[in-house]
């Protein structure tokens, strides 16, 4: 048995040795260094890179390729990690230094802000300071000049018309003398001799009388004073359209006078001129404001600068005119 399977191996080696081998050109296509392609001849040589322990198949090679594609990717990986970092790394250095930015120009915006504010504040309290000192000084002017004004208004009332005082005595003007009751005798209510308005009543007559304005109405008399107008008394030398209808005839030496209310009136020219009367008149009465002055044990009385001397007339007092007997 041994010898005939050594024989049949001896067949065997002899017909290999025998056996055409087949040579590819080394140029030809195919897996390796000597493979042929699989539409070449079909078989693989032995010479070549095979023949030297080096056959390479299409496997290794697709390995080789994997191995480097991952190393790409993996170059890629760390690549776009790099990147990720260094743009993140510069997002947050951009951001950082916009911040920064943002926040010193904030700062500054509220620094000017504030600057520009507190300056105007000042300012504004400034002016508002220098306001109200210009404000109290023309105040202070404006009250001195108005006194002033007013004082001289006065005066030069006083000058021209008289002023009122105690127990309605008139001084100076054109109708010196006591007019206390005067307007009440006249039932003219709410005058009182001195009394100022803002505006003259309606239908008021203007006159004149010593070179200087009236104003007439209801038997009420007016003169500027100021911006108004005061209650005066009947200025002597004024004359007036009509008399009040209380008034009554009294007879002098040769001729006759309208009397009302302690005033005397000459009917003469185109209207009734307040004059003073002539000595030895009789009148039925004068105002109760009328001022008693005693000389020489005897009894006078004394009414818009007009001396009367009572006596009796039958059972009636009655009231002559007299010369002032205080000299």
């Amino acid at each position: 048995m041994k010898s005939a399977s050594l024989l049949n191996a001896g067949a065997i080696l002899l017909s290999l040795a025998f056996t055409p081998i087949l040579v590819l050109p080394a140029h030809a296509g195919g897996r390796g260094g000597g493979g042929g392609g699989r539409g070449g001849g079909g078989g693989y040589s032995r010479g070549g890179a095979a023949s030297e322990g080096r056959f390479s198949s299409g496997r290794g090679s697709s390995q080789g390729e994997r191995g480097s594609s991952q190393q790409s990717r993996s170059s890629n990986q760390e690549n776009r990690q790099s990147s990720t970092s260094k743009n993140q790394t510069q997002r947050q250095q951009a951001a950082q230094s916009t911040t920064s930015k943002n926040q010193t120009q904030r700062q500054q915006a509220a620094q000017s802000t504030t600057s520009k504010n507190q300056t105007q504040r000042q300012q504004t309290e400034q002016n508002q300071q220098q306001n109200r000192q210009n404000y109290g000084q023309n105040a202070q002017q404006n009250r001195q000049n108005y006194g002033q004004n007013a004082q001289q208004n006065r005066q030069n009332f006083a000058n021209n018309y008289g002023a009122v005082g105690a127990n309605g005595n008139w001084s100076g003007g054109g109708s010196p003398g006591t007019w206390g009751g005067y307007y009440s005798g006249l039932a003219a209510t709410g005058v009182a001799l001195g009394a100022t308005l803002a505006t003259l009543p309606a239908q008021s007559t203007q006159i004149v009388a010593q070179g200087n304005p009236y104003y007439y109405t209801n038997g009420v008399y007016y003169a500027p004073q100021g911006n108004g107008y005061a209650v005066v008394p009947p200025p002597k030398g004024a004359v007036i359209p009509s008399v009040p209808e209380t008034s009554t005839t009294v007879y002098g030496p040769g001729k006759n006078y309208v009397y009302n209310n302690g005033v005397f009136y000459d009917p003469s020219g185109k209207g009734f001129k307040i004059v003073d009367p002539p000595l030895g008149l009789l009148v039925p009465s004068i105002p109760d404001g009328a001022a008693t002055v005693t000389v020489n044990g005897a009894n006078y009385r004394e009414f818009g600068g007009v001396w009367y001397r009572p006596f009796y007339s039958g059972s009636e007092v009655v009231y002559q005119t007299v010369a002032n007997p205080t000299g």
